[in-house]
């Protein structure tokens, strides 16, 4: 199988859908799994899915907040989860964050080494396109993703549009990264945990989100 999904082992979620024929995935973090699926599951990834005992399963409706696990029926908050969030300092929430905008990166960006050599890839098929798409110098690089049905010139615009792509998903990321820590501490410092607790769940629910239209 080609096709599988990395979802939080907690509560179930699934965090992107992953299509090894093309790309090279990291290894998942230690709160993260990878389940093999089959090409009928992968057509429907448009819709809410969940992993629950090993089994991925649909569902009518999206996880309601970070702090909801899925019970086989429906997303029930995990009381554990609500003590604990309610005790979070600043520092803490900031750290959960971080830690999402770094597993989301590292969900992107996958293997170093792979990340590098698609860098070389579209820098190399950037200056073949300002060249014109000159059909006796076509880089080596682009010519490896030149196969029966796709041409070198389209072959140099899906690389340069997935790079493209990718540079986007990192930006945004640093973006609701920042964003979200300084208003946390505003609300901190102004006593208002309830709404710096809010921040930080919207923040990391919206840098899930990056890494699925990513995979997209």
């Amino acid at each position: 199988m080609t096709k599988q999904v990395l979802y939080c082992r907690h509560s179930g979620v699934v965090i992107e859908w992953q299509n090894t024929e093309f790309f090279a995935y990291a290894a998942p973090a230690i709160d993260a799994g990878v389940l093999q699926i089959t090409a009928e599951q992968w057509v429907k990834k448009e819709s809410p899915h969940v992993v629950f005992k090993g089994e991925l399963m649909n569902v009518v409706t999206p996880q309601l907040s970070s702090g909801h696990c899925w019970d086989g029926n429906q997303w029930v908050q995990d009381p554990a989860d609500a003590v604990r969030l309610k005790d979070l300092d600043v520092d803490q929430l900031c750290a959960r964050v971080d830690k999402a905008a770094d597993n989301a990166r590292q969900s992107i960006a996958g293997d170093p080494l792979r990340a590098m050599e698609y860098a070389q890839a579209a820098a190399d098929a950037k200056a073949f396109m300002e060249e014109g798409y000159p059909k006796k110098e076509v880089p080596l690089s682009v010519a490896a993703w030149v196969v029966k049905g796709r041409t070198a010139k389209q072959a140099t615009d899906q690389i340069i549009a997935k790079a493209a792509q990718f540079n986007e998903s990192l930006l945004t990321l640093r973006t609701l990264r920042l964003k979200a820590k300084e208003q946390i501490k505003v609300h901190i410092a102004k006593g208002k945990t309830d709404l710096a607790n809010q921040v930080s769940e919207e923040a990391i629910a919206a840098i899930r989100n990056v890494v699925s239209e990513m995979a997209g």
